[in-house]
Protein backbone atom coordinates (compact mmCIF):
# COMPACT_ATOMS: atom_id res chain seq x y z
CA UNK A 1 0.00 0.00 0.00
CA UNK A 2 1.30 3.47 -1.00
CA UNK A 3 2.30 5.93 1.91
CA UNK A 4 0.07 8.90 0.22
CA UNK A 5 -3.01 5.96 -0.07
CA UNK A 6 -2.54 4.81 3.92
CA UNK A 7 -2.62 8.48 4.98
CA UNK A 8 -5.82 9.51 3.26
CA UNK A 9 -7.12 6.24 5.33
CA UNK A 10 -5.52 7.15 8.52
CA UNK A 11 -6.99 10.98 8.17
CA UNK A 12 -10.32 9.73 7.45
CA UNK A 13 -10.57 7.44 10.06
CA UNK A 14 -9.15 9.68 12.74
CA UNK A 15 -6.59 7.11 13.55
CA UNK A 16 -3.60 8.77 16.13
CA UNK A 17 -1.00 10.64 14.90
CA UNK A 18 1.57 8.44 16.65
CA UNK A 19 0.02 5.09 15.31
CA UNK A 20 0.13 6.58 11.24
CA UNK A 21 3.94 7.53 11.87
CA UNK A 22 4.87 3.91 13.62
CA UNK A 23 2.90 2.36 10.72
CA UNK A 24 4.22 4.53 8.28
CA UNK A 25 7.84 4.01 9.30
CA UNK A 26 7.47 -0.24 9.71
CA UNK A 27 4.77 -0.73 7.21
CA UNK A 28 6.94 -0.64 3.87
CA UNK A 29 6.52 -4.27 2.87
CA UNK A 30 3.06 -4.70 4.86
CA UNK A 31 1.60 -7.63 3.30
CA UNK A 32 -2.02 -6.38 4.55
CA UNK A 33 -4.10 -5.06 1.48
CA UNK A 34 -6.59 -1.84 2.09
CA UNK A 35 -8.78 -0.29 0.53
CA UNK A 36 -11.47 2.48 0.42
CA UNK A 37 -14.72 0.76 1.28
CA UNK A 38 -17.18 -0.73 3.84
CA UNK A 39 -14.71 -2.78 5.27
CA UNK A 40 -11.75 -0.09 5.59
CA UNK A 41 -12.14 0.55 9.35
CA UNK A 42 -12.07 -2.48 10.21
CA UNK A 43 -8.82 -3.52 8.16
CA UNK A 44 -6.97 -0.83 9.49
CA UNK A 45 -7.87 -1.31 13.44
CA UNK A 46 -7.17 -4.98 13.14
CA UNK A 47 -3.92 -4.30 11.06
CA UNK A 48 -2.90 -2.24 14.14
CA UNK A 49 -3.52 -4.49 16.74
CA UNK A 50 -1.62 -7.81 14.96
CA UNK A 51 1.30 -5.46 13.97
CA UNK A 52 1.78 -2.62 16.32
CA UNK A 53 -0.12 -4.12 18.95
CA UNK A 54 2.46 -1.78 21.22
CA UNK A 55 0.86 1.75 19.76
CA UNK A 56 -2.24 3.04 21.75
CA UNK A 57 -4.79 3.34 19.56
CA UNK A 58 -6.36 6.64 22.02
CA UNK A 59 -5.59 10.10 20.25
CA UNK A 60 -2.37 11.53 21.60
CA UNK A 61 -2.82 14.46 19.93
CA UNK A 62 -3.06 17.64 22.28
CA UNK A 63 -5.17 19.85 19.51
CA UNK A 64 -7.77 17.28 17.26
CA UNK A 65 -8.71 19.23 14.14
CA UNK A 66 -11.76 18.20 12.66
CA UNK A 67 -11.64 16.81 9.74
CA UNK A 68 -14.22 16.38 6.42
CA UNK A 69 -15.03 13.13 5.94
CA UNK A 70 -14.73 11.93 2.10
CA UNK A 71 -17.62 11.86 0.06
CA UNK A 72 -17.72 7.98 -0.59
CA UNK A 73 -18.20 7.97 3.09
CA UNK A 74 -21.38 10.81 2.50
CA UNK A 75 -23.05 8.42 -0.02
CA UNK A 76 -22.51 5.05 1.71
CA UNK A 77 -23.45 5.98 5.08
CA UNK A 78 -26.93 6.00 4.28
CA UNK A 79 -28.96 3.27 3.69
CA UNK A 80 -30.82 3.35 0.98
CA UNK A 81 -34.70 2.81 0.74
CA UNK A 82 -35.69 -0.29 -1.13
CA UNK A 83 -38.11 -0.57 -4.44
CA UNK A 84 -40.92 -1.56 -2.10
CA UNK A 85 -40.19 0.62 0.78
CA UNK A 86 -43.56 2.75 1.51
CA UNK A 87 -41.41 5.80 2.05
CA UNK A 88 -39.73 5.33 -1.04
CA UNK A 89 -43.27 5.10 -2.96
CA UNK A 90 -44.48 7.77 -1.49
CA UNK A 91 -41.34 9.68 -2.62
CA UNK A 92 -41.54 8.90 -5.85
CA UNK A 93 -45.38 9.75 -6.28
CA UNK A 94 -44.55 13.05 -4.95
CA UNK A 95 -41.73 13.54 -7.53
CA UNK A 96 -43.78 12.57 -10.56
CA UNK A 97 -46.81 14.91 -9.00
CA UNK A 98 -43.63 17.70 -8.76
CA UNK A 99 -42.30 17.48 -12.50
CA UNK A 100 -45.76 17.28 -14.01
CA UNK A 101 -47.53 19.88 -12.05
CA UNK A 102 -44.78 22.37 -12.77
CA UNK A 103 -43.93 21.24 -16.37
CA UNK A 104 -40.22 20.63 -15.33
CA UNK A 105 -37.84 18.78 -17.50
CA UNK A 106 -38.10 14.93 -16.90
CA UNK A 107 -33.77 15.37 -17.07
CA UNK A 108 -34.53 17.22 -13.25
CA UNK A 109 -33.83 13.98 -11.61
CA UNK A 110 -30.09 13.38 -13.31
CA UNK A 111 -29.63 16.84 -12.15
CA UNK A 112 -26.56 17.34 -9.78
CA UNK A 113 -28.21 20.14 -7.91
CA UNK A 114 -31.33 17.34 -7.23
CA UNK A 115 -29.07 15.20 -6.77
CA UNK A 116 -26.95 17.51 -3.67
CA UNK A 117 -30.64 18.78 -2.73
CA UNK A 118 -31.73 15.17 -1.71
CA UNK A 119 -28.47 14.03 -0.44
CA UNK A 120 -28.97 17.32 2.32
CA UNK A 121 -33.14 16.59 2.72
CA UNK A 122 -33.57 12.97 2.51
CA UNK A 123 -30.13 10.79 1.74
CA UNK A 124 -31.94 7.45 1.70
CA UNK A 125 -34.12 8.33 -1.13
CA UNK A 126 -33.09 6.36 -3.86
CA UNK A 127 -33.01 8.57 -6.79
CA UNK A 128 -34.50 6.86 -10.26
CA UNK A 129 -32.54 6.82 -13.26
CA UNK A 130 -34.05 9.30 -16.18
CA UNK A 131 -35.24 6.27 -18.00
CA UNK A 132 -36.78 4.21 -14.79
CA UNK A 133 -38.84 7.52 -14.52
CA UNK A 134 -40.57 8.00 -17.54
CA UNK A 135 -41.00 4.75 -18.29
CA UNK A 136 -42.10 3.23 -14.90
CA UNK A 137 -43.11 5.86 -12.64
CA UNK A 138 -45.19 8.29 -14.65
CA UNK A 139 -46.45 5.41 -15.95
CA UNK A 140 -47.52 4.02 -12.83
CA UNK A 141 -49.05 7.46 -11.98
CA UNK A 142 -51.11 8.03 -15.61
CA UNK A 143 -52.41 4.30 -14.35
CA UNK A 144 -53.63 5.06 -11.49
CA UNK A 145 -55.21 8.52 -12.38
CA UNK A 146 -56.77 6.67 -15.43
CA UNK A 147 -58.46 4.19 -13.11
CA UNK A 148 -59.47 6.63 -10.51
CA UNK A 149 -61.51 8.64 -13.37
CA UNK A 150 -63.10 5.66 -14.62
CA UNK A 151 -64.62 5.01 -11.02
CA UNK A 152 -65.46 9.00 -11.08
CA UNK A 153 -66.97 8.09 -14.39
CA UNK A 154 -68.98 5.08 -13.70
CA UNK A 155 -70.71 7.20 -10.22
CA UNK A 156 -71.48 10.25 -12.13
CA UNK A 157 -75.11 11.13 -13.10
CA UNK A 158 -73.91 12.58 -16.50
CA UNK A 159 -70.58 13.67 -18.31
CA UNK A 160 -70.37 17.13 -20.14
CA UNK A 161 -67.37 17.37 -22.59
CA UNK A 162 -65.25 20.80 -23.99
CA UNK A 163 -63.56 19.89 -27.22
CA UNK A 164 -61.06 22.15 -28.71
CA UNK A 165 -58.35 21.60 -31.02
CA UNK A 166 -54.78 23.76 -31.27
CA UNK A 167 -52.07 24.18 -33.69
CA UNK A 168 -50.20 25.92 -35.48
CA UNK A 169 -47.98 26.50 -38.89
CA UNK A 170 -45.01 25.17 -37.23
CA UNK A 171 -45.87 22.55 -35.17
CA UNK A 172 -48.21 19.44 -34.58
CA UNK A 173 -51.95 19.84 -33.70
CA UNK A 174 -53.36 18.62 -30.38
CA UNK A 175 -56.46 18.12 -29.47
CA UNK A 176 -57.91 18.13 -26.13
CA UNK A 177 -60.91 17.03 -24.17
CA UNK A 178 -62.08 18.04 -20.74
CA UNK A 179 -64.97 16.49 -18.47
CA UNK A 180 -67.31 17.84 -16.31
CA UNK A 181 -69.19 15.99 -14.09
CA UNK A 182 -70.57 16.32 -10.51
CA UNK A 183 -69.74 13.76 -7.54
CA UNK A 184 -71.22 13.92 -4.49
CA UNK A 185 -72.59 17.15 -5.25
CA UNK A 186 -69.20 18.63 -6.05
CA UNK A 187 -68.00 19.81 -9.53
CA UNK A 188 -65.03 17.72 -10.94
CA UNK A 189 -63.31 18.70 -13.89
CA UNK A 190 -61.08 16.71 -15.23
CA UNK A 191 -58.66 15.61 -18.56
CA UNK A 192 -59.69 12.86 -20.39
CA UNK A 193 -57.19 13.59 -23.40
CA UNK A 194 -54.96 15.19 -25.00
CA UNK A 195 -53.74 13.71 -28.16
CA UNK A 196 -51.66 14.70 -31.16
CA UNK A 197 -53.40 14.85 -34.12
CA UNK A 198 -51.67 13.99 -37.10
CA UNK A 199 -52.34 14.91 -40.84
CA UNK A 200 -55.17 16.92 -42.22
CA UNK A 201 -57.25 18.29 -39.26
CA UNK A 202 -60.76 17.31 -41.15
CA UNK A 203 -64.12 16.68 -39.14
CA UNK A 204 -63.77 12.60 -39.86
CA UNK A 205 -60.13 12.67 -38.07
CA UNK A 206 -61.53 15.19 -35.15
CA UNK A 207 -64.74 13.04 -34.34
CA UNK A 208 -62.46 9.91 -34.60
CA UNK A 209 -60.03 11.17 -32.02
CA UNK A 210 -63.28 12.09 -30.07
CA UNK A 211 -64.59 8.66 -30.49
CA UNK A 212 -62.08 6.88 -29.25
CA UNK A 213 -61.51 8.99 -25.71
CA UNK A 214 -65.66 8.29 -25.49
CA UNK A 215 -65.26 4.19 -25.55
CA UNK A 216 -61.94 4.13 -23.68
CA UNK A 217 -64.45 5.60 -20.85
CA UNK A 218 -67.12 3.68 -21.66
CA UNK A 219 -69.22 6.69 -21.15
CA UNK A 220 -71.20 7.37 -24.52
CA UNK A 221 -75.15 6.69 -22.31
CA UNK A 222 -73.78 9.49 -19.68
CA UNK A 223 -72.72 11.93 -21.98
CA UNK A 224 -75.06 15.52 -21.32
CA UNK A 225 -73.27 17.45 -23.78
CA UNK A 226 -70.59 18.36 -25.96
CA UNK A 227 -68.99 22.09 -25.66
CA UNK A 228 -66.78 23.67 -28.63
CA UNK A 229 -65.69 26.69 -29.94
CA UNK A 230 -67.84 28.53 -33.13
CA UNK A 231 -64.74 29.14 -35.10
CA UNK A 232 -64.30 26.59 -37.78
CA UNK A 233 -60.88 25.08 -36.41
CA UNK A 234 -61.79 25.32 -32.79
CA UNK A 235 -60.04 28.28 -31.51
CA UNK A 236 -57.16 30.56 -32.58
CA UNK A 237 -53.50 29.01 -31.99
CA UNK A 238 -51.61 28.61 -29.07
CA UNK A 239 -48.32 27.55 -28.24
CA UNK A 240 -47.32 24.25 -27.61
CA UNK A 241 -44.19 22.17 -27.43
CA UNK A 242 -42.15 23.87 -30.78
CA UNK A 243 -44.67 26.72 -31.12
CA UNK A 244 -42.79 30.14 -31.46
CA UNK A 245 -44.89 32.88 -29.53
CA UNK A 246 -47.64 33.57 -31.93
CA UNK A 247 -48.23 36.99 -32.77
CA UNK A 248 -51.80 38.26 -31.17
CA UNK A 249 -54.37 37.74 -33.69
CA UNK A 250 -56.08 40.15 -35.74
CA UNK A 251 -59.97 41.26 -34.37
CA UNK A 252 -61.14 41.46 -37.74
CA UNK A 253 -61.24 37.70 -37.73
CA UNK A 254 -64.58 36.36 -39.27
CA UNK A 255 -66.64 34.22 -37.44
CA UNK A 256 -65.03 30.71 -39.11
CA UNK A 257 -61.90 31.43 -38.75
CA UNK A 258 -59.67 29.55 -40.90
CA UNK A 259 -56.83 27.20 -39.75
CA UNK A 260 -53.51 28.63 -39.77
CA UNK A 261 -52.02 25.28 -41.67
CA UNK A 262 -54.63 25.56 -44.71
CA UNK A 263 -56.45 22.35 -43.01
CA UNK A 264 -59.76 23.32 -41.80
CA UNK A 265 -62.51 21.91 -39.59
CA UNK A 266 -65.82 21.92 -40.52
CA UNK A 267 -68.05 22.58 -37.32
CA UNK A 268 -71.27 21.86 -38.72
CA UNK A 269 -70.66 18.90 -40.34
CA UNK A 270 -68.72 17.79 -37.00
CA UNK A 271 -71.56 19.34 -34.39
CA UNK A 272 -74.27 17.19 -36.23
CA UNK A 273 -71.96 14.06 -35.52
CA UNK A 274 -71.87 15.09 -32.18
CA UNK A 275 -74.64 14.01 -29.02
CA UNK A 276 -76.17 17.17 -27.78
CA UNK A 277 -73.64 19.92 -28.90
CA UNK A 278 -73.44 23.47 -27.96
CA UNK A 279 -71.63 26.03 -28.77
CA UNK A 280 -69.13 28.63 -26.51
CA UNK A 281 -71.14 31.45 -25.31
CA UNK A 282 -67.95 32.87 -24.36
CA UNK A 283 -67.09 32.90 -27.92
CA UNK A 284 -70.06 34.23 -29.39
CA UNK A 285 -70.08 37.09 -26.81
CA UNK A 286 -66.71 38.01 -27.55
CA UNK A 287 -68.10 38.47 -31.33
CA UNK A 288 -70.90 40.50 -30.19
CA UNK A 289 -67.81 42.93 -28.75
CA UNK A 290 -66.10 42.17 -31.61
CA UNK A 291 -68.42 43.82 -33.87
CA UNK A 292 -69.52 47.03 -31.59
CA UNK A 293 -65.88 47.78 -32.02
CA UNK A 294 -66.10 47.68 -35.26
CA UNK A 295 -68.30 49.60 -36.02
CA UNK A 296 -67.46 52.91 -33.55
CA UNK A 297 -64.53 54.70 -35.35
CA UNK A 298 -64.58 56.87 -32.53
CA UNK A 299 -64.52 54.91 -30.02
CA UNK A 300 -61.77 52.64 -31.67
CA UNK A 301 -59.43 55.90 -32.67
CA UNK A 302 -59.32 56.72 -28.66
CA UNK A 303 -58.43 53.05 -27.50
CA UNK A 304 -55.97 53.28 -30.41
CA UNK A 305 -54.17 56.08 -28.38
CA UNK A 306 -54.28 54.30 -25.24
CA UNK A 307 -51.97 51.29 -26.64
CA UNK A 308 -49.57 53.50 -27.82
CA UNK A 309 -49.91 55.13 -24.39
CA UNK A 310 -49.05 51.55 -22.45
CA UNK A 311 -46.41 50.56 -25.69
CA UNK A 312 -44.95 54.30 -24.77
CA UNK A 313 -44.52 53.35 -20.93
CA UNK A 314 -43.75 49.51 -21.55
CA UNK A 315 -40.53 50.25 -23.48
CA UNK A 316 -39.60 54.23 -22.14
CA UNK A 317 -37.00 53.94 -19.36
CA UNK A 318 -38.25 58.29 -18.36
CA UNK A 319 -42.12 56.84 -18.72
CA UNK A 320 -41.69 53.84 -16.14
CA UNK A 321 -40.00 55.56 -13.84
CA UNK A 322 -42.95 58.46 -13.92
CA UNK A 323 -45.47 55.81 -13.08
CA UNK A 324 -43.62 55.29 -10.14
CA UNK A 325 -46.30 54.67 -7.40
CA UNK A 326 -48.71 54.58 -9.61
CA UNK A 327 -50.94 51.65 -11.03
CA UNK A 328 -49.51 49.28 -13.68
CA UNK A 329 -50.76 49.59 -16.87
CA UNK A 330 -51.92 46.04 -18.51
CA UNK A 331 -50.85 44.69 -21.20
CA UNK A 332 -53.71 43.85 -24.05
CA UNK A 333 -54.46 40.43 -25.15
CA UNK A 334 -56.32 40.01 -29.03
CA UNK A 335 -58.12 36.92 -27.94
CA UNK A 336 -59.03 38.07 -24.55
CA UNK A 337 -61.17 41.60 -25.09
CA UNK A 338 -61.51 42.40 -21.68
CA UNK A 339 -57.85 43.12 -21.76
CA UNK A 340 -59.48 45.88 -23.72
CA UNK A 341 -60.71 46.73 -20.50
CA UNK A 342 -58.49 46.57 -18.52
CA UNK A 343 -55.75 48.24 -20.20
CA UNK A 344 -58.05 51.36 -20.12
CA UNK A 345 -58.74 51.24 -16.99
CA UNK A 346 -54.90 51.22 -15.62
CA UNK A 347 -54.04 54.22 -18.34
CA UNK A 348 -56.76 56.82 -16.57
CA UNK A 349 -55.64 55.59 -13.18
CA UNK A 350 -52.28 57.13 -14.02
CA UNK A 351 -52.40 60.73 -12.91
CA UNK A 352 -53.21 62.65 -15.27
CA UNK A 353 -50.13 65.61 -14.89
CA UNK A 354 -47.85 62.29 -15.38
CA UNK A 355 -49.43 61.18 -18.20
CA UNK A 356 -49.79 64.53 -20.27
CA UNK A 357 -46.29 65.17 -19.74
CA UNK A 358 -45.09 61.60 -21.66
CA UNK A 359 -43.77 62.28 -25.31
CA UNK A 360 -47.13 60.33 -26.65
CA UNK A 361 -50.40 62.02 -28.42
CA UNK A 362 -52.13 63.07 -25.04
CA UNK A 363 -55.39 62.14 -23.84
CA UNK A 364 -58.08 65.22 -24.39
CA UNK A 365 -61.36 65.97 -22.08
CA UNK A 366 -63.13 64.24 -24.48
CA UNK A 367 -61.14 61.31 -25.17
CA UNK A 368 -61.23 60.70 -21.54
CA UNK A 369 -65.60 60.96 -21.27
CA UNK A 370 -65.38 58.83 -24.08
CA UNK A 371 -63.47 56.31 -22.20
CA UNK A 372 -65.10 56.38 -19.44
CA UNK A 373 -68.19 55.74 -21.16
CA UNK A 374 -67.07 53.04 -23.04
CA UNK A 375 -65.91 51.32 -19.74
CA UNK A 376 -68.99 51.75 -18.30
CA UNK A 377 -70.79 50.53 -21.19
CA UNK A 378 -68.66 47.49 -21.49
CA UNK A 379 -68.35 46.48 -17.71
CA UNK A 380 -71.42 44.18 -17.88
CA UNK A 381 -70.18 42.53 -20.50
CA UNK A 382 -67.13 42.08 -18.44
CA UNK A 383 -68.60 40.80 -15.88
CA UNK A 384 -70.74 37.90 -17.74
CA UNK A 385 -67.64 37.00 -19.39
CA UNK A 386 -65.38 36.52 -15.52
CA UNK A 387 -68.67 34.16 -14.01
CA UNK A 388 -69.38 32.25 -17.11
CA UNK A 389 -65.99 30.83 -17.28
CA UNK A 390 -65.73 30.41 -13.70
CA UNK A 391 -63.97 27.02 -12.91
CA UNK A 392 -65.56 24.56 -10.76
CA UNK A 393 -69.04 26.77 -10.86
CA UNK A 394 -72.14 26.27 -12.08
CA UNK A 395 -72.24 28.33 -15.41
CA UNK A 396 -75.15 26.86 -17.65
CA UNK A 397 -78.07 28.23 -15.59
CA UNK A 398 -76.46 32.11 -16.03
CA UNK A 399 -76.70 31.84 -20.01
CA UNK A 400 -80.26 32.63 -19.79
CA UNK A 401 -80.38 35.53 -17.36
CA UNK A 402 -76.66 36.75 -18.41
CA UNK A 403 -78.60 37.34 -21.77
CA UNK A 404 -81.18 39.28 -20.41
CA UNK A 405 -79.41 41.92 -18.17
CA UNK A 406 -77.25 42.36 -21.06
CA UNK A 407 -80.47 43.94 -23.30
CA UNK A 408 -81.43 45.48 -20.30
CA UNK A 409 -78.23 47.03 -19.99
CA UNK A 410 -78.09 48.65 -23.20
CA UNK A 411 -81.38 50.03 -23.67
CA UNK A 412 -79.67 52.65 -21.63
CA UNK A 413 -78.43 55.87 -23.97
CA UNK A 414 -74.96 57.07 -24.16
CA UNK A 415 -73.93 60.72 -25.08
CA UNK A 416 -70.51 59.39 -26.26
CA UNK A 417 -70.87 55.95 -27.94
CA UNK A 418 -74.09 55.55 -29.06
CA UNK A 419 -72.65 53.59 -32.34
CA UNK A 420 -71.38 51.49 -30.41
CA UNK A 421 -74.71 50.47 -28.20
CA UNK A 422 -76.34 50.29 -31.20
CA UNK A 423 -74.19 47.58 -32.96
CA UNK A 424 -74.40 46.02 -29.38
CA UNK A 425 -77.61 45.99 -29.26
CA UNK A 426 -77.70 44.58 -33.12
CA UNK A 427 -74.99 41.97 -32.76
CA UNK A 428 -76.27 40.59 -29.71
CA UNK A 429 -79.31 39.64 -31.25
CA UNK A 430 -77.33 37.88 -34.06
CA UNK A 431 -75.44 36.42 -31.40
CA UNK A 432 -77.01 35.55 -28.39
CA UNK A 433 -80.44 35.33 -28.47
CA UNK A 434 -80.57 31.50 -29.62
CA UNK A 435 -79.10 30.72 -26.90
CA UNK A 436 -82.52 32.10 -24.90
CA UNK A 437 -84.65 29.06 -26.84
CA UNK A 438 -81.62 25.81 -25.91
CA UNK A 439 -83.61 23.26 -24.07
CA UNK A 440 -80.50 22.71 -21.32
CA UNK A 441 -79.49 26.03 -20.89
CA UNK A 442 -83.45 26.30 -20.08
CA UNK A 443 -83.70 23.89 -17.78
CA UNK A 444 -80.27 24.40 -15.94
CA UNK A 445 -81.57 28.16 -14.85
CA UNK A 446 -85.31 26.33 -14.18
CA UNK A 447 -83.26 23.97 -11.86
CA UNK A 448 -80.44 26.46 -10.34
CA UNK A 449 -81.95 27.61 -6.43
CA UNK A 450 -81.06 30.87 -6.97
CA UNK A 451 -83.04 31.43 -10.52
CA UNK A 452 -86.24 29.11 -11.07
CA UNK A 453 -88.67 30.53 -13.37
CA UNK A 454 -88.10 34.18 -11.62
CA UNK A 455 -86.14 35.30 -15.31
CA UNK A 456 -89.42 34.24 -17.59
CA UNK A 457 -92.58 35.62 -18.32
CA UNK A 458 -95.52 33.90 -17.08
CA UNK A 459 -96.22 32.06 -20.28
CA UNK A 460 -92.63 30.81 -20.67
CA UNK A 461 -93.03 29.71 -16.96
CA UNK A 462 -96.30 27.26 -17.55
CA UNK A 463 -94.38 25.57 -20.48
CA UNK A 464 -91.32 25.20 -18.69
CA UNK A 465 -92.81 23.82 -15.80
CA UNK A 466 -95.24 21.22 -17.86
CA UNK A 467 -91.39 20.53 -18.90
CA UNK A 468 -90.00 20.00 -15.96
CA UNK A 469 -93.50 17.58 -14.79
CA UNK A 470 -92.41 15.58 -17.68
CA UNK A 471 -88.73 15.11 -16.75
CA UNK A 472 -89.56 14.53 -13.10
CA UNK A 473 -92.31 11.65 -14.01
CA UNK A 474 -89.76 9.60 -15.70
CA UNK A 475 -87.73 8.93 -12.43
CA UNK A 476 -88.31 6.04 -10.58
CA UNK A 477 -87.54 6.68 -6.94
CA UNK A 478 -87.07 3.70 -4.34
CA UNK A 479 -88.61 4.54 -1.22
CA UNK A 480 -89.17 2.62 1.82
CA UNK A 481 -92.06 0.21 2.91
CA UNK A 482 -94.43 2.32 5.28
CA UNK A 483 -96.50 0.52 7.63
CA UNK A 484 -100.20 0.57 7.35
CA UNK A 485 -102.53 1.76 9.19
CA UNK A 486 -105.37 0.56 10.76
CA UNK A 487 -108.86 1.90 9.53
CA UNK A 488 -111.98 1.45 11.11
CA UNK A 489 -114.84 -0.47 10.03
CA UNK A 490 -116.79 0.89 7.57
CA UNK A 491 -120.22 2.86 8.78
CA UNK A 492 -122.91 0.93 7.68
CA UNK A 493 -124.89 2.78 5.11
CA UNK A 494 -128.45 4.54 5.61
CA UNK A 495 -130.80 2.73 2.44
CA UNK A 496 -133.12 6.40 2.92
CA UNK A 497 -130.49 9.53 1.76
CA UNK A 498 -128.09 7.67 -0.23
CA UNK A 499 -126.95 10.61 -1.84
CA UNK A 500 -125.75 11.74 1.50
CA UNK A 501 -122.87 8.49 1.72
CA UNK A 502 -121.23 9.74 -1.23
CA UNK A 503 -118.16 10.38 -0.66
CA UNK A 504 -116.29 13.70 -2.40
CA UNK A 505 -114.18 13.13 -4.65
CA UNK A 506 -110.26 14.26 -4.08
CA UNK A 507 -108.00 15.04 -6.30
CA UNK A 508 -104.64 12.99 -5.84
CA UNK A 509 -101.10 14.95 -6.37
CA UNK A 510 -98.43 12.33 -7.76
CA UNK A 511 -95.24 12.48 -5.83
CA UNK A 512 -93.48 14.06 -8.99
CA UNK A 513 -96.04 16.80 -9.24
CA UNK A 514 -95.87 17.35 -5.65
CA UNK A 515 -91.89 17.55 -5.24
CA UNK A 516 -92.14 19.76 -8.46
CA UNK A 517 -94.36 22.31 -7.13
CA UNK A 518 -92.68 22.41 -3.18
CA UNK A 519 -89.52 23.31 -5.27
CA UNK A 520 -90.84 26.18 -7.22
CA UNK A 521 -93.22 27.76 -4.61
CA UNK A 522 -90.25 27.90 -2.00
CA UNK A 523 -88.50 31.17 -2.13
CA UNK A 524 -85.27 31.27 -3.81
CA UNK A 525 -81.89 30.98 -2.13
CA UNK A 526 -78.84 34.22 -2.16
CA UNK A 527 -76.90 34.44 -5.77
CA UNK A 528 -73.82 34.07 -3.56
CA UNK A 529 -75.08 30.50 -2.06
CA UNK A 530 -73.61 27.13 -3.78
CA UNK A 531 -76.64 25.80 -6.07
CA UNK A 532 -75.13 21.77 -5.67
CA UNK A 533 -74.73 22.68 -2.10
CA UNK A 534 -78.90 23.67 -1.77
CA UNK A 535 -79.30 19.84 -4.20
CA UNK A 536 -77.06 18.31 -1.45
CA UNK A 537 -78.88 19.24 1.40
CA UNK A 538 -82.21 18.53 -0.18
CA UNK A 539 -81.27 15.86 -2.04
CA UNK A 540 -84.01 13.52 0.06
CA UNK A 541 -86.76 15.95 -0.32
CA UNK A 542 -86.53 16.46 -3.86
CA UNK A 543 -85.14 13.06 -5.25
CA UNK A 544 -85.96 13.20 -8.74
CA UNK A 545 -85.00 17.03 -9.30
CA UNK A 546 -81.65 16.61 -7.38
CA UNK A 547 -80.85 13.89 -9.97
CA UNK A 548 -81.98 16.36 -12.95
CA UNK A 549 -80.06 19.01 -11.14
CA UNK A 550 -76.77 16.91 -11.98
CA UNK A 551 -77.46 16.19 -15.37
CA UNK A 552 -77.77 19.86 -16.61
CA UNK A 553 -75.99 21.99 -14.13
CA UNK A 554 -72.71 19.96 -14.90
CA UNK A 555 -72.86 21.53 -18.45
CA UNK A 556 -70.30 24.55 -18.56
CA UNK A 557 -71.54 27.48 -20.20
CA UNK A 558 -68.03 27.99 -22.44
CA UNK A 559 -65.17 25.71 -23.58
CA UNK A 560 -62.97 28.15 -21.46
CA UNK A 561 -61.74 24.72 -19.17
CA UNK A 562 -59.79 23.31 -22.26
CA UNK A 563 -58.65 26.70 -23.61
CA UNK A 564 -56.94 26.93 -20.23
CA UNK A 565 -55.58 23.48 -20.57
CA UNK A 566 -53.40 25.03 -23.61
CA UNK A 567 -52.81 28.06 -22.23
CA UNK A 568 -50.86 25.98 -19.45
CA UNK A 569 -49.25 24.05 -21.99
CA UNK A 570 -48.07 26.58 -24.10
CA UNK A 571 -46.65 28.26 -21.05
CA UNK A 572 -44.45 24.57 -19.75
CA UNK A 573 -43.28 23.36 -22.97
CA UNK A 574 -41.88 26.03 -25.19
CA UNK A 575 -39.49 25.34 -28.04
CA UNK A 576 -36.46 24.60 -25.89
CA UNK A 577 -38.12 21.49 -25.34
CA UNK A 578 -39.00 19.83 -28.46
CA UNK A 579 -37.50 16.59 -27.32
CA UNK A 580 -40.11 15.93 -25.36
CA UNK A 581 -42.02 13.30 -26.98
CA UNK A 582 -45.50 12.84 -27.75
CA UNK A 583 -46.36 10.08 -25.55
CA UNK A 584 -44.42 11.93 -21.94
CA UNK A 585 -46.69 15.49 -23.36
CA UNK A 586 -49.70 13.73 -23.26
CA UNK A 587 -48.71 11.16 -20.22
CA UNK A 588 -47.93 14.46 -17.98
CA UNK A 589 -50.68 16.84 -19.21
CA UNK A 590 -53.20 13.73 -18.38
CA UNK A 591 -51.22 13.96 -14.67
CA UNK A 592 -51.08 17.25 -14.52
CA UNK A 593 -54.80 17.97 -14.87
CA UNK A 594 -55.87 15.28 -12.86
CA UNK A 595 -53.40 15.19 -10.03
CA UNK A 596 -56.25 16.79 -7.50
CA UNK A 597 -58.51 12.86 -8.11
CA UNK A 598 -55.94 11.26 -5.72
Amino acid sequence: MSKRRASVIFEHFDIPDNAQAVCKAKCKHCPVEMSFNRKATSNLLNHMKRKHSSVPLESTSSQAKPRKPLLSALTTSTEKWSSTDPRQMQADRALVSLVAGKLLPVSLVQSSLFYAFMQETQPAYNIPSQQHFVHSLVREQHTLLHNKLQEHVKSAQSVCLTVALRSGKKASAYMGVTGHMIINYALKTVLFACKRVKGKHTADSVLKHYEQTVATYNMSSKIASVVMDNASTMGQACDLPGFHPQAQASQDSSDSESDLDGDSVSDDSLLESLPQHERCFAHSLQLVVRDGLKSSTQTTKVLAKVSSIVAHIRESTTATNLQEEQPKTQAANATRWNSQLKRARSVLSIDKEKLDSLDTAPLTARDRLVLKDFISIMTPFEEVEDRIQGDRVVTASLVIPSIRGIKRHLRSPSEYNSKLVTALMSSTEKHLSKYEDRTPYQRAAVLDPRLKLCCYESDQSSRLKEDLLALASTFTIDSHPQVEESSPPPCKKSCIFPFFEEEPQVEVTSPHAQEVETYLKEPCIPYNQDPLAFWKGNQYRFPRLSQLAQHYLCIPASSAPVQRLFSTAGKGFHPERTRLSDSNFETLMFIKANSGLV
